[in-house]
């Protein structure tokens, strides 16, 4: 029997978004919901945004979900992106503590016969948000340190940014500008999978939201898609659109 995985990002507070997205989780073999970062709205006005994604996250993220455990039981992993303000991560750590999903940055947890880890760090950018940047120095540390909690061949990885000069970091000038660190991990690791978004637009752009490197296959869906596949069978990867 196939064990089903969604995996979306990138859905930045779009509630036709989350719910498309469960509406799929609720579905027959499906094992676990993967939401890989920027899970906030972002305020593009003049207003206080810690508190607006605050409320996002309070009345409308945490409720839904309680909704979909209460009655699929599936499990859901989920960490925050670079616009989400970690000011709003204990509340967050609230619905962690309630049982209604993992929060898998920087941790690792059981997903069937395999396990997922995640990591939403991002590599420097120009933009003024900056709870989520590191160095490309301090991103090699992280993983190196990440990759010593399970055997990354037998692991999934969610990495908010994607892997350096790929298909899945282009943006709409044609320039790359994942991370470099990302990259040799995956060539040196080999993990089983990993997952990326923040890129919104690379799959357009490039043409692509599939890159093998190595023996590793690494997904960017972009925004307003939604990666179905069998954790067991890679082999079965698809994009769903919202």
């Amino acid at each position: 029997m196939p064990e089903i995985a969604l995996f979306a990002t990138d859905l930045h507070g779009d509630i036709h978004e989350y719910e498309h997205l469960l509406e799929l989780g609720s579905g027959k073999n499906v094992k676990a919901v993967i939401i890989g970062g920027d899970i906030s709205p972002f305020l593009t006005v003049l207003g206080d945004i810690a508190l607006y994604q605050r409320e996002f996250i309070e009345y409308y993220l945490l409720p839904r979900l309680r909704d979909f455990k209460q009655k699929s039981g599936k499990d859901v992993f989920l960490m925050m992106g670079n616009d989400d303000l970690k000011v709003n991560r204990d509340v967050l750590e609230k619905g962690e503590k309630e049982g209604l999903f993992r929060i898998i940055n920087q941790k690792v947890y059981r997903l069937g016969k395999l396990h997922i880890a995640g990591y939403s760090f991002i590599n420097e950018t120009p933009f003024m948000l900056k709870d989520w940047e590191k160095s490309e120095n301090d991103i090699k540390k992280d993983l190196l340190a990440l990759a010593k909690k399970s055997d990354p061949k037998r692991t999934i990885y969610s990495m908010h940014a994607p892997p350096l000069g790929t298909a899945l970091d282009v943006i709409f000038s044609g320039e790359h500008v994942g991370s470099s660190s990302i990259r040799e991990f995956i060539e040196e690791k080999q993990p089983y999978l990993t997952l990326h978004g923040h890129i919104h637009e690379s799959p357009q752009v490039s043409g692509h939201w599939k890159e093998v490197l190595g023996g590793t296959i690494s997904v960017n869906p972009g925004k307003q898609n939604v990666l179905v596949f069998d954790i067991n069978d890679l082999n079965t990867m698809k994009l769903l659109s919202v």
